[in-house]
């Protein structure tokens, strides 16, 4: 499984890391899943369809990580103006001067990437800012801002990731068990936990679509919106 820029439909058509992080999240296939923080999300969506092939298999990882990232609103907002700030917005000030800040970045937001996003500033900060780095070209720039995000609010936020039943996958998760420290394929020490990842998300999507389309036990998946 590779991850493709845009957004689509079932992952049969590809995905991108936050509708990876959708399908390990147990969640319906989305690129807006509630698991994962608004901000976080729109960064990723922003720097999955922006950055290189190369620099978009480094985010494989990240779909675990940002995995029980969403529903924290105080710390959703200290992200927010963590992207804000390094977009170039100066928010060291007193209050008046950071709500200034703000609404200079709301016109900035609505200028270029639109309104919605410059009206709802979560999903607006994480967008502009991934559209901040790519203008600078630095993709360190962008996997570094992608750390201190998830560096806030620290490890007290993490979920536990379901996890697949044994008489699913052993087979094909036992191929994926690494035989030495080097023959992964991609240098750096991740490939077979990256396959892992993509076998997991990929059961989980084909078992989620079996029960949908005839088991006789109700699923939250299955059930329309």
């Amino acid at each position: 499984m590779r991850l493709e820029a845009g957004s689509h439909r079932s992952p049969d058509e590809g995905v991108c890391v936050v509708e990876l992080a959708s399908m390990i999240g147990g969640e319906d296939f989305s690129d807006r899943p509630r698991c994962v923080d608004r901000v976080i999300g729109a960064f990723l969506r922003g720097w999955n369809d922006r950055a290189g092939y190369a620099d978009r298999q480094r985010l494989y990882p990240y779909a675990e990580r940002v995995v029980g990232t969403g529903g924290y609103r105080r710390i959703s907002r200290i992200r927010r103006d963590r992207c804000l700030a390094w977009a170039g917005a100066r928010l060291d000030r007193g209050p008046l001067s950071r709500a200034a800040a703000r609404l200079r970045m709301r016109v900035l937001i609505a200028w270029s990437v639109g309104l919605w996003p410059a009206f709802r500033l979560k999903e607006g900060a994480g967008a502009y800012a991934a559209r901040t780095c790519f203008a600078r070209g630095g993709s360190e720039e962008a996997f570094e801002l992608l750390d201190q995000l998830l560096e806030v609010g620290g490890p007290h936020q993490r979920v536990e990731i379901p996890r697949l039943p044994g008489h699913w996958v052993p087979a094909e998760l036992r191929r994926l068990a690494p035989s030495n420290g080097n023959g992964n394929g991609n240098g750096n020490g991740n490939g077979h936990h990256r396959d892992e990842l993509g076998v997991r998300a990929t059961i989980i999507a084909r078992e989620r679509g079996r029960r949908g389309r005839g088991a006789s036990k109700p699923d939250r998946s299955s059930t329309s919106n």
